[in-house]
């Protein structure tokens, strides 16, 4: 893993399309330049920024692929997901990200295929291309114990996790505590007006999240997943201006 502190804003979120139709907005590509001007050192590219857009766009993507770090799916891991599992490892193989954050399902009693398939999907994955799985609320290892227990015999360098800080600071160290190096990547969501870090008040409980996680010595990569601004009518310019403000706060909060 890189030293370098890398700050990514995730693609989904700009796009108001995220929990409905999931097709794509705007086209990612012409934002990359504006990206790297204003301070971020790459994308998360949410799959449905790259599967269902028109061809040329998915040229322009390929072709700019140093600039997508990490690729966001929500592929399944059940054996009927085959298929799914197969569109997107073509898609990494053409943008060749450093990593693939994905999610397993929420069935217990599936956790044996689930693994199997997720194994097999990485052997269809390029080999230097690392496996962060978002082990979301909702899925089978939404709990540090269930988590820490699946990934236990699996090479922490290939097969990471993503841990979330939002408001809970001590919801967030509890990932970093008992997986010590296999956190690779932290999803930051400021979504409400009370995480807001140009105001000061909001800054206490923040800092002290990203205090939790220096102290554990984290050196992975950091991705905007949410701000400010998410609603039912969104303004692009609204949230993305939120990010940046995230951004600059982020940087100096892990210096």
């Amino acid at each position: 893993m890189k030293n370098k502190r890398e700050i990514y804003i995730s693609t989904v979120a700009l796009d108001p399309t995220r929990w409905g139709r999931r097709i794509p907005s705007f086209d990612v590509s012409e934002w990359l330049p504006r990206f790297a001007r204003d301070g971020f050192d790459g994308v998360e590219l949410w799959e449905f920024h790259f599967l269902p857009a028109e061809k040329a766009e998915q040229d322009r993507l390929v072709a700019a692929a140093s600039s997508v770090a990490i690729y966001n799916s929500y592929v399944g891991f059940a054996d009927e997901d085959a298929e799914a599992r197969a569109g997107a490892a073509e898609a990494i193989t053409r943008l060749q990200p450093r990593a693939v954050k994905y999610n397993l399902g929420g069935d217990a009693t599936k956790k044996d295929e689930y693994r199997r398939n997720l194994l097999a999907w990485a052997d269809a994955l390029p080999a230097d291309c690392r496996l962060l799985c978002e082990c979301h609320p909702g899925s089978i290892l939404e709990q540090v114990p269930d988590a820490v227990a699946f990934f236990a015999d699996l090479d922490p360098e290939r097969f990471g996790v993503v841990a979330h800080l939002s408001g809970d600071p001590a919801g967030t160290e509890s990932w970093f505590a008992e997986f010590d190096g296999r956190v690779q990547h932290l999803h930051v969501q400021l979504r409400g007006p009370e995480s807001d870090p140009s105001v000061a008040a909001n800054r206490v409980p923040l800092d002290a999240g990203f205090a939790a996680i220096k102290a554990h010595g984290f050196t992975g990569s950091v991705a905007i997943e949410f701000s400010r601004g998410i609603g039912r009518e969104e303004d692009i310019e609204e949230i993305y201006k939120n990010a940046c403000t995230d951004l600059a706060y982020i940087r100096q909060a892990l210096a």
